[in-house]
């Protein structure tokens, strides 16, 4: 049996190609604004990769166009630090600690060097702590454990020695001071003024060289001896 289709309904048939067209159309559409939104991108990055290319110029040329005269401004490296605090240990393993105001790492100094403003040294070999200034400016050597001082030195020992100089060098590992300035020094035996000294053996020994003049002062304790009574003879 055979259906006839109804005369004058073939125009209201879908044709074949009818469910995918308007969606072929969108896919375009879409993929046109897709190329136009990187075509976009790619000016932006170009004109900003330009632009950075024309600050650069510009810098270069303004620098080159400074001023010329005097000598260049260069960045300091100085480092400043308050209330420093070095530690370590001499030969015999007897503790010391460093203090000071201000430290100072110059630029251009030997490494290991630090400058030192009012240090202090807590230290057996030496009478006094951490809070007496040994002088107005020092010097630091880590790496050869040395305490350069300079300027109003004062130092003590504990046999009740005092020593005052403008220059004294602390050879921290050896328990030694060396002084190449003229120093004047007093302790229990009287008084004494020389060129140069050392403080040898933790103090055990000190030398004095160069215009060396000593005042030796009198033991007024010491007991004196009894005279002895002459003896009657028997006649």
């Amino acid at each position: 049996m055979s259906v006839t289709a109804t005369p004058g309904l073939e125009a209201l048939q879908p044709t074949h190609h009818g469910s995918w067209e308007p969606r072929r159309a969108l896919a375009l559409d879409v993929a046109r604004r897709r190329t136009a939104f990187v075509r976009w991108l790619r000016l932006v990055f170009m004109a900003g990769a330009i632009g950075i290319l024309i600050l650069l110029t510009f810098q270069l040329v303004m620098g080159s166009l400074g001023p010329t005269e005097g000598d260049p401004q260069t960045a300091s490296s100085e480092g400043r630090m308050t209330n420093p605090r070095f530690t370590g240990r001499d030969e015999s393993l007897t503790p010391y600690a460093i203090t000071a105001d201000v430290a100072i790492r110059r630029e251009g100094s030997a490494p290991g060097v630090t400058e030192l403003e009012r240090p202090r040294l807590d230290y057996d070999f030496l009478a006094g702590d951490s809070s007496r200034v040994l002088a107005e400016t020092g010097f630091y050597d880590l790496p050869n454990r040395t305490l350069d001082l300079h300027s109003s030195v004062n130092l003590s020992t504990p046999e009740g020695y005092s020593f005052a100089s403008n220059h004294a060098r602390i050879h921290l590992r050896e328990e030694r001071v060396t002084g190449e300035e003229p120093v004047q020094g007093t302790g229990p035996m009287g008084t004494i003024r020389a060129d140069r000294y050392e403080i040898r053996d933790g103090g055990d020994h000190i030398v004095f060289e160069g215009n060396v003049r000593a005042r030796l002062i009198q033991d007024r304790t010491a007991p004196v001896p009894a005279e002895t009574a002459p003896r009657e003879e028997n006649q």
